[in-house]
């Protein structure tokens, strides 16, 4: 499956078929390779990170050096992204993400975790074998959950749904609660 033949700028795949690329004993400044400084301010990582083996670091600044090492590619794939990444880190890198697509960059999430998925992607696509399974353009499709755990907010809108309450498709908590508000009243 070519992954630049997809529709969208921001794309999320639910998918096992891809490795992320080796990048063992390397020192970070070798992974780096353009504008190394602005690139590692952006993901939020310490210039003395330049001089560290990649084998040396957690999960979380893995990716940000994989993600730094891409960020002037003009397709920009990252496996697994979310690995080892709290909710602050992952709500900065969407905002992140969504900047860099306005620059006319694709690109593509491959992660099994919708949280990741959530308020970022505008399209998600399911893959297995090489061969594509499913296609939505909506994270609270009921399809979706058969192949990732949906985030907490399309489950909660599931289970309205499921007892008839009807309610948009919230993503942010803020509007969600609101609208309950506005129901309970």
């Amino acid at each position: 499956m070519e992954l630049s033949n997809l529709d969208g700028q921001l794309i999320g795949i639910v998918s096992d078929d891809f490795k992320k690329e080796e990048y063992s004993n390397k020192l970070v400044k070798d992974i780096i390779l353009v504008k190394q400084n602005e690139a590692i301010k952006m993901v939020k990582l310490d210039k003395d990170v330049l001089s560290k083996n990649f084998d040396d670091l957690s999960s979380r600044d893995q990716n940000k050096v994989i993600l730094a090492s891409k960020l002037h590619d003009k397709e920009i794939i990252l496996i697994n992204f979310s690995k080892g990444m709290i909710t602050k880190d992952l709500e900065y890198f969407k905002s992140l993400f969504k900047k860099i697509s306005t620059y006319n960059r694709k690109i593509v999430l491959i992660d099994k975790n919708a949280n990741l998925f959530l308020n970022c992607v505008d399209n998600i696509y399911v893959i297995s074998n090489n061969n594509l399974i499913f296609h939505t353009t909506d994270i609270f499709d009921r399809v979706l959950d058969i192949y990732i755990d949906p985030p907490k907010i399309v489950e909660f809108f599931h289970k309205c749904e499921n007892l008839g309450i009807r309610l948009d498709h919230y993503k942010e908590l803020d509007e969600l609660l609101k609208a309950i508000y506005r129901i309970k009243s």
